[in-house]
């Protein structure tokens, strides 16, 4: 579709590492212009590799449920004592903490929910908070980065 002029870009969701080797050896594969996929703080999975795998081949990671919302873990996050001490912190709110966590390293795009310009506001704020070593340690502490490979969690 590209080659015929019918689209700019495109992209691919829940790829994984294998995934993303095979799609290269495709003709045009190594074009993708990003990936789609679950990353939040509580679902961590694609820190063990994808997330360094993307950024060492410049593809865009684009994370989907940034703050897990409506499910149990998205309760859990917010309800996170850590998560509030961050917030606190930078006088933000939880939501935003866990967006700013979700984009903290400058490659990852996210697409959180907006149900009002209020809300749509404040995940833009979220873009404006740069999480400390210190928050960025709690943060881990409460939520670990995995040691081992994890399958591809998706919603």
């Amino acid at each position: 579709m590209k080659d015929i002029g019918k689209i700019r870009a495109w992209g691919v969701s829940n790829f994984d590492v294998q995934d993303l080797e095979e799609l290269a050896k495709a003709p045009g594969g190594n074009h993708v212009a990003a990936n789609e996929d679950l990353y939040n703080l509580g679902s961590r999975g694609i820190d063990f590799d994808l997330v360094a795998y993307q950024s060492q081949r410049q593809i865009p990671l684009i994370a989907y449920s940034p703050v897990a919302n409506g499910d149990q873990l998205g309760a859990q996050l917010t309800q996170n004592d850590s998560v509030q001490r961050v917030a606190t912190r930078h006088h933000a709110t939880r939501y935003q903490v866990l967006l700013a966590w979700t984009i903290r390293n400058g490659e990852t795009l996210t697409i959180p929910k907006a149900s009002s310009v209020d809300h749509m506001l404040g995940n833009m704020a979220a873009g404006q908070l740069t999480l400390t070593e210190l928050d960025l340690l709690e943060l881990d502490r409460a939520y670990p980065e995995p040691t081992q490979k994890q399958p591809l969690a998706v919603l």
